[in-house]
């Protein structure tokens, strides 16, 4: 099949494999027994709760620090 020494998993990664299969790198086949071969992996999915919108206090307080940091560094090299 292949004659290059790229790691299978990253010829069949869903963002190339379209591409692969174009030019003769992988088969069809092969990429559709790699996606049945692939087990489920949701036990290690974990579960988070989103707000949109609204900004996280702790990072817009981050953004604040990061400009009197600039602010300084800037006053120093005056």
């Amino acid at each position: 099949m292949r004659k290059d020494s790229t790691p299978r998993d990253m010829l069949l990664d869903r963002r190339v494999v379209e591409r692969n299969i174009r030019k003769g790198i992988v088969t069809r086949e092969e990429y559709d027994t790699f996606l049945r071969e692939l087990g489920d992996a949701s036990e290690n999915a974990e579960s988070i709760t989103a707000r949109l919108g609204e900004e996280d206090p702790v990072e817009a307080d981050d953004e604040i620090d990061d400009e009197d940091d600039e602010e300084e560094t800037d006053d120093a090299e005056g």
